[in-house]
């Protein structure tokens, strides 16, 4: 989930196999911008659920969403 490159923490996690297709992504991956292990931690408790909301989304079908949503 958490990743130091160079000095930064990044976010990374995977698409699950069936969703793939329709997001078009294999992970999702993004920098947390900060150099903070604290920071960068809450910053990707937050982005694990947010993605969490956007795959349940995405299965149910209930809502339109885009890559977008993520941001």
């Amino acid at each position: 989930m958490l990743r130091l490159i160079g000095s930064h923490y990044h976010f990374r996690r995977a698409v699950p196999v069936v969703l793939q297709a329709c997001l078009g992504k294999t992970e999702i991956s993004l920098s947390l911008q900060t150099e903070s292990k604290f920071l960068a931690r809450q910053r990707a408790a937050a982005l694990y659920a947010r993605t969490g909301e956007v795959f349940h989304k995405a299965r149910t079908m209930q809502d339109r969403f885009s890559l977008s949503d993520l941001k």
